[in-house]
């Protein structure tokens, strides 16, 4: 029967941009909750928020790649390379075919999916980028990050609301169980 074993960690939070902030400042008692600052959120009923505050994509990814990326896959792809680090590991070549990827992500990109809507009322259908679904598909984190890590195993997305990390997990976890990932 094969293990499954959790080998490293990351993390960016509304507490931190890494694992270690992260969990000082939750052991700390510290909140990430504060006024919405991501847009203007006058006239909403709620104004407050978990968001996650100075993060830099271009720490972990190129310029130019982090213009084409959703925050939410700038997120994975940075959390992936934190990731590898704690655990010391880059995926050899002869194991790409059984190194997997699986991400759980709630909603793909609204961000991308509002600023095409304004281009489109007010620009017309010509100004909507060709990149426009590809950078929102939820599944993109995970294939952005198999590209990154060098996965070319399983790669797949969960998105189920709030159970989508749970399902991930456990994706995961069968795909090692039953031998189709190590």
């Amino acid at each position: 029967m094969n293990r499954v074993v959790v080998t490293a960690v990351s993390a960016i939070t509304p507490l931190g941009n890494d694992i270690e902030t992260s969990w000082k400042n939750l052991i700390a008692g510290k909140s990430g909750i504060g006024p919405i600052t991501k847009f203007d959120a006058e006239g909403f009923d709620a104004r407050i928020a978990g968001q996650v505050k100075d993060f830099d994509p271009t720490t972990f990814i190129d310029k130019k790649q982090a213009r084409r990326m959703e925050t939410f896959t700038q997120y994975s792809v940075a959390c992936t390379k934190m990731l590898m680090e704690d655990a010391g590991w880059t995926v050899p070549e002869s194991e790409s075919h059984r190194t997997g990827v699986i991400i759980g992500v709630g909603l793909g990109g609204l961000a991308t999916i509002e600023s095409m809507h304004e281009k489109l009322q007010k620009r017309g259908p010509s100004k909507i980028s060709p990149f426009f679904i590809p950078v929102l598909i939820a599944n993109m984190a995970a294939g952005q990050v198999s590209i990154e890590a060098g996965a070319q195993g399983p790669n797949i997305c969960t998105t189920t609301a709030c159970a989508s990390g749970t399902h991930a997990i456990g994706a995961a976890y069968t795909d090692i169980m039953l031998g189709r990932a190590t």
